[in-house]
């Protein structure tokens, strides 16, 4: 299965794709931006399914448009571009992007695509074309779902477009218990731990970004944890079920550090980490000020590992090398450093990240 986590190699093949795609169509343009209006063909700028390995493709034919993705509209008359909408909504183009004979275009992830006119509106300087193409919803989003279940459980998915969903624990296939278009209910079939959750509706596929069994925290600390708390209690404030925010599921640590660079600690149970199979630890934090925590792992203060963030939810990862290489996970400890008199914290989604 692919690491769905290397998502800056991923922005890159895609800009570069872009890039080449653009060129291509600027070599067919004629100039003639006073030309007859019209569609000639759309394909689909990148197509690349999660669960299989080498299956990249980029500039593909098709006459389904799935919101949420790139697209290439080719035809002529498109110089002047003013707007493009699918089924009444517009779309955010680029004019950089835009030729006499190419648009391409990031159809909005909120289309609507449900019993709608499957018809896409190009509105130019000469004139206006209404063009039939079906219209489809985004590939699922998932927003939540507990990540480290028993066999067995009967467990809830929540996001969004799950409009015939199949649903996978690694390679193993599960019928739906019952679903919406925003949850799923299913039972977690064995032998899950190390592999990934993933949902397919029907326009594609989308692997959770979190692997089965690796939470530390979510929406409480998870059996891993043994042990948790503050350096000093009198201080700082905690409430580890903040319910009222979260990344992920429905609920996160709240800390309200004090003034001093205070600390927060949780033990780990080593006897349930593989550390082997992992090669970093994960977290989603965000600050009432934008700041910076230090990461220390297991008590080694001479392998910090510095975090910086934001006012929302800011996703990171300390390297397992960058920490001292430890070849086993007893605690971890996070230090406010804004240096600027303590800071309102949000955390959640602590876990660890397969290799």
């Amino acid at each position: 299965m692919k690491n769905i986590k290397n998502r800056m190699l991923l922005k890159l093949y895609f800009l570069a794709s872009i890039s080449i795609l653009l060129f291509a169509s600027c070599s067919d343009d004629s100039g003639d931006s006073a030309g007859k209006l019209a569609v000639t063909g759309i394909s689909r700028s990148v197509i690349d399914d999660p669960l299989v390995e080498g299956d990249r493709q980029v500039d593909v034919a098709t006459d389904i448009i799935n919101a949420g993705n790139y697209y290439i509209i080719r035809g002529s008359g498109f110089a002047t571009l003013k707007s493009i909408s699918f089924n009444g909504m517009e779309s955010y183009f680029n004019p950089t992007m835009v030729t006499d004979n190419a648009i391409v275009v990031l159809v909005d992830q909120k289309t609507p695509y449900y019993n709608e006119m499957d018809e896409m509106k190009i509105v130019t300087n000469i004139g206006t074309l209404n063009y039939k193409v079906a219209i489809r919803p985004p590939s699922p989003n998932i927003t939540g779902f507990p990540i480290n279940p028993n066999p067995g459980d009967i467990i809830t998915i929540t996001g969004e477009y799950f409009l015939h969903p199949v649903v996978n624990f690694g390679e193993t296939a599960v019928e739906p218990i019952s679903s919406t278009l925003t949850e799923i209910k299913v039972q977690v079939p064995n032998n899950i731990q190390y592999k990934s959750l993933s949902i397919t509706n029907v326009s594609g596929t989308t692997v959770a970004g979190q692997s089965l069994g690796s939470a530390i925290y979510d929406d409480a600390y998870t059996s891993l944890m043994s042990y948790n708390g503050l350096w000093r209690p009198a201080t700082n404030h905690y409430d580890i079920a903040y319910d009222k925010d979260s990344s992920q599921g429905t609920k996160c640590i709240n800390w309200t550090s004090g003034p001093d660079w205070d600390g927060l600690y949780i033990g780990i149970d080593k006897s349930k980490v593989d550390l082997s199979k992992y090669k970093a630890i994960r977290i989603n934090i965000k600050g009432q000020k934008a700041g910076s925590i230090s990461a220390i792992i297991n008590g080694n203060y001479g392998a910090t590992y510095a975090l910086k963030f934001g006012t929302s939810w800011t996703y990171l990862e300390i390297p397992i090398s960058s920490v001292g290489s430890p070849t086993e996970l007893t605690e971890v400890t996070f230090q406010e450093t804004g240096g600027f008199g303590g800071n309102n914290l949000f955390i959640d989604d602590i876990g660890l990240v397969l290799k």
